[in-house]
Formats: structure tokens, C-alpha cells, sequence
């Protein structure tokens, strides 16, 4: 494949890429916004974490249920209707600030998230084709944390006690429809796959299906609570910012060097490797709270997991199954996700944040037995899929595509 013909395939998806950035910068900016006008409000911190749990769950509800919406009525009047919903729930936390409102408003904004980026990536599996997917969706990656990174940085525009910052971010979700819903490509369908219980899929391989939850466990938490942890250890908001943003470029750039070695040694070794580091860090941070490079090591450590786990497990199954595991996957790590916020947060109520990182280390420790466990039993694993880095909660596009579907029609050209 030319790069001039790449080149050109991606010029075709950039009005995607550019809508799937604006959508992850108001969603970088949304979260940290939440956790620290929370603070700001006075919430209790154990129900600050509930609330930033309740995004998760949304999402989790709508990998299940949004696919069946789109099988009755089409992607583009789904993908309306949730957008809209999205755009509306972020004003209703800025009109009405009650900690027990907030609860099932996030829950609705996961849920509206993760229809509108399965139907995003589903456009992107529609234009690209398999000799350039893999392209597309580094891109794609790479978009999805930049948008990330940035949206950390929006936090300093305006003051956190009015409703201005409530209002960018709906604006961002509206300015993000519009590349994404006037794209002349049609949509495709879906096919939902063959469920495989979780019981199943931990015989087959329990190190994958435990690194996936501890991933969930730490990354949520960390975009959930970390500005909460950051804001009690007297860290202005721009530090704040900087602080969130160093974690997602962790999360961004060092899993493809992790990735790469695990295409070359055995995985359980790069698992071990990813949680002892993981563990010091989160020892360290504990005591040297302003030293970025551990707070940058930690959530490429972090998300390492989550990629290197899901690589694993691929390992392990025959290709034809690979898509029924990956949900099986996504929807561990999404259980883990949600139950992370809820636990921090009982932690930095009753524990303070002294012990916030602490918790990241008795994570990260018990996955680091399984591993040297499984290293111990664990036979030697022959077969080998080239790894492939993926974002854990904005790549939920795990739906067998099928080429018919029943309201198809409506997303055709005119």
C-alpha cells in the first residue's frame, strides 16, 4: 500500500478524525471539570467518586443496548438523539449542582458517549479498508488521547463556580456533530456476535481477564479522581492541568514501546515488568507528588495493561473468536472501571490522600502475584498477534459488522 494512496484514504476520514477529536476534548475537559467543581461544591468525596463511576456504567449499558437501537431505527437518527442528549446533560450539571442529580445525569452522558463513539468508529471501519485499517485507527488513537491531553488544558478558561465551562463543552459536542453527521459515507450495519461468559474467558487465560480489570480499576479512577486527589494536596488548577495531562501522554505514547517488546518476549514478562513499575511509582508518588515523570510513568504503565492483557488473550484464541473475547474484555475492564471511582473515592474520604496511590500499588500488587503465578502453571504460548494499542473506553465498536441493514436507507447518499 503507497503512502500516497494512505495519504489519500485519510484524507477521506478527516472530518471523522477532526468530530472524534472535538468529542474527546469535551471529554477530557468534562471529566476533570466534574471532579473538581464537585470539590469546589463541597460534595462529599466518596460521592464524588460514585458520580464519576456512574460514567462507566453508562458506557457499559451502552455497548449492550445502543447496537439493538440502531438494529430498530438507523444510525443517524440514533446518533442524533444521543448527541443531543449528550450535549443537553452537560448544561443540567451546570443548572443544577446537587450531587444526587449529578448521579444519574452521568450515567445517561456514558451512555450517550458510548453510542455516539461506536457509531463513529463504525463509519471509520466502512471507509477503510484492510490493508489501510490499521493506519486509520493509529490515527484514530492517537486522535482520541490528543483530544484527551488538550481538554485538560480548557479547565483554565474560565471560573469553576459558573456555568461557563458547562456551556464550552456542550458547545464542543455540537461543533463535533457536524463533520461526523454530514460525512457522504454510508454506515454500515451490525451483527452482534456470540456472547462468551466471563467464567469462559478466565479458565482460557485469568492473567488477561485480571489485567484488564486492574487497567479499569486504575485508569478510571485516575481521570475520575485524580483532579479531586490533586485539588486536596493544594495544587492550583493550571498545576491540576498539567498533572492530568502528563498521565494521559503516559497513557498515549508508552504502551506502543511496551507493545513492541511484547511482540518479541513473552507477555506475562512485559505484564510484570508494566506492574512492578507500576507499583514504585505509585510508592514514589506518595511521597514526591510533584514529579511528573512518575505521574507520566504510571499511566503508561496503566494502560499498558489494558493493551498488552487484551494482546494476550488474542494469543490464546483462534481468530474467528477474537471478536466475541474482545467484548468479553472491554466489558470486564468496564466493570472494573466502574467499581475504581467508587472505591477511590471511600478511600480519599476515609483515608485521605495520602493513601490514594497506595491503593494503585495493592492493585497493581496482586495483579504482579497472578502474573508470577501464571508465568509458574502457564504453558509456553506459540501462536502471536501483532499488538495493537487501543484507548480502553472510546473503542467499544466491537459489533460484527455486516455489509445489509434494515434502515441502512436512511444514511445514503442523496
Amino acid at each position: 500500500m503507497s503512502n500516497s494512496s494512505t495519504f489519500r484514504r485519510l484524507m477521506v476520514v478527516w472530518p471523522l478524525l477532526f468530530g472524534i477529536f472535538i468529542l474527546t476534548i469535551s471529554n477530557g475537559l468534562q471529566g476533570t471539570l466534574l471532579g473538581l467543581r464537585a470539590n469546589s461544591e463541597g460534595f462529599p468525596v466518596a460521592v464524588t467518586g460514585i458520580i464519576m463511576a456512574m460514567y462507566y456504567a453508562g458506557f457499559l449499558i451502552g455497548c449492550q443496548y445502543v447496537p439493538k437501537m440502531i438494529a430498530s431505527v438507523g444510525h443517524i437518527r440514533v446518533f442524533a438523539a444521543l448527541a443531543s442528549m449528550a450535549s443537553t446533560t452537560v448544561l443540567l450539571h451546570g443548572l443544577f449542582v446537587d450531587p444526587w442529580l449529578w448521579i444519574p445525569i452521568r450515567l445517561l452522558t456514558g451512555f450517550c458517549f458510548s453510542g455516539i463513539f461506536i457509531i463513529a468508529e463504525s463509519w471509520l471501519n466502512k471507509i477503510s479498508n484492510k490493508e489501510q485499517r490499521g493506519t486509520i485507527f493509529s490515527a484514530y488513537v492517537s486522535i482520541v488521547y490528543s483530544g484527551l491531553f488538550a481538554g485538560q488544558f480548557l479547565i483554565n478558561f474560565a471560573p469553576l463556580s459558573k456555568i461557563d465551562l458547562f456551556i464550552l463543552v456542550s458547545i464542543l459536542i455540537s461543533v463535533a456533530l457536524a463533520p461526523i453527521t454530514l460525512t457522504n459515507k454510508r454506515t454500515p450495519g451490525y451483527q452482534k456476535p456470540e456472547s462468551i461468559s466471563f467464567r469462559k474467558m478466565i479458565k482460557i487465560s485469568p492473567l488477561a481477564m485480571s489485567g484488564v480489570f486492574v487497567a479499569g480499576l486504575c485508569n478510571s479512577t485516575m481521570l475520575s479522581l485524580g483532579p479531586v486527589y490533586a485539588s486536596t494536596i493544594n495544587m492550583s488548577r493550571s498545576e491540576i492541568s498539567i498533572f492530568m495531562a502528563i498521565y494521559i501522554l503516559g497513557n498515549a505514547v508508552l504502551p506502543i514501546f511496551l507493545g513492541a517488546l511484547s511482540d518479541k518476549i513473552d507477555r506475562r514478562k512485559v505484564i510484570k515488568l508494566a506492574t512492578i513499575i507500576a507499583i514504585i511509582c505509585s510508592i514514589l508518588i506518595t511521597v514526591y507528588t510533584h514529579y511528573y515523570i512518575l505521574i507520566f510513568l504510571l499511566g503508561g504503565m496503566i494502560t499498558s495493561l489494558y493493551s498488552v492483557s487484551i494482546t494476550h488473550m488474542h494469543d490464546q484464541i483462534k481468530k474467528s473468536q477474537i471478536v466475541s473475547a474482545s467484548r468479553s474484555l472491554i466489558l470486564f475492564n468496564s466493570i472494573g472501571s466502574t467499581i475504581g471511582p467508587i472505591t477511590g473515592g471511600f478511600l480519599l474520604a476515609y483515608a485521605g490522600h495520602e493513601g490514594f496511590f497506595v491503593m494503585f500499588a495493592i492493585y497493581t500488587g496482586a495483579l504482579l502475584i497472578i502474573a508470577f503465578y501464571r508465568s509458574i502453571v502457564g504453558g509456553t504460548i506459540e501462536r502471536k498477534r501483532r499488538f495493537v494499542h487501543l484507548p480502553a473506553h472510546f473503542a467499544p465498536s466491537i459489533f460484527r459488522l455486516k455489509e445489509k441493514h434494515p434502515h441502512q436507507g436512511d444514511d445514503k447518499k442523496p
